[in-house]
């Protein structure tokens, strides 16, 4: 759980320097995300695990949405191979629960393949 920017930012640095994947519960003014990235750590979901995902949150989002108990404004998901990002969530704890949701995908080595480099001038390349 990243309050902040510059926390968020540490540690997408630290997943930088570890090659490891960064995987937070960010809170932002108008609520919580979810955000994955593979690429520090040169990895992306496989085609399979990213249609299941995105099924899977589909079906999850569709199910807060419906539930007048977690509230939520306006939910929206980007489910990529490498990035991905599920906001705003009103409740830092439904953003968990869809966390939890996320990483049994999303952090399963498994589910991963060599994530194709860059091209050298390519400015949509995330960088925090």
């Amino acid at each position: 759980m990243y309050e902040d920017e510059t926390a968020r930012d540490e540690a997408y640095r630290r997943a930088e320097r570890e090659s490891e994947p960064f995987f937070a519960v960010e809170r932002y003014e108008g609520g919580y995300a979810v955000t994955y990235d593979l690429l520090p750590a040169g990895q992306a979901l496989s085609k399979p695990a990213r249609k299941e995902l995105d099924e899977r949150l589909t079906r999850e989002i569709e199910d807060i949405v419906g539930d007048s108990g977690r509230p939520t404004t306006e939910v929206g998901k980007t489910v990529g191979e490498e990035l991905g990002t599920v906001s705003l969530f009103d409740r830092e704890g439904t953003a968990r629960e869809v966390a939890a949701l996320v990483s049994r995908t999303v952090l399963d080595e498994t589910n991963w393949v060599a994530a194709a480099p860059p091209e050298p001038n390519d400015t949509d390349y995330r960088r925090n």
